[in-house]
């Protein structure tokens, strides 16, 4: 699925390239890719061993025909974890950018983290865990 395909039917845009984002302005590829995550972000809390929940924001990504790729991830603690006893991490987070051409034919690129908030218990945090997405 390209990119224009969480678009009304009548509202259809074009990519000149091939690349899923191109020719769309950031605020529009950030409102898309909001709009595409939403299954995999809103009111879901996951329960899995195998990042299912990350899996399905990248699978919107690659449905999207993003050119994107991931910068960093991490395990994070929350600054009083320590002084609670909490040694498991709490939290990840994976950063990843995006890249494609404006609509004036201009390079653009915006960047986000995906976080996997912990909601388990205190001796495994992350046994469950929910999503949330942030784009700038």
């Amino acid at each position: 699925m390209r990119l224009t395909g969480f678009l009304n039917e009548g509202n259809r845009e074009k990519s000149s390239t091939g690349m899923g984002a191109d020719g769309l302005s950031k605020q529009r590829v950030k409102t898309l890719i909001y709009k595409g995550t939403k299954k995999c972000t809103h009111n879901k809390l996951y329960s899995d061993n195998y990042w299912q929940g990350p899996q399905c924001v990248w699978d919107v990504f690659n449905g999207l025909n993003l050119n994107w790729n991931l910068t960093k991830s991490e395990y994070k603690n929350n600054k009083d974890d320590a002084k609670m006893g909490i040694t498991m991490p709490s939290r990840k987070e994976w950063h990843f950018e995006i890249m494609w051409e404006g609509p004036k034919g201009k390079q653009l690129k915006t960047s986000g983290y995906l976080t996997a908030a912990g909601a388990g218990t205190t001796d495994d945090p992350l046994g469950k865990y929910d999503l949330v997405l942030v784009i700038w």
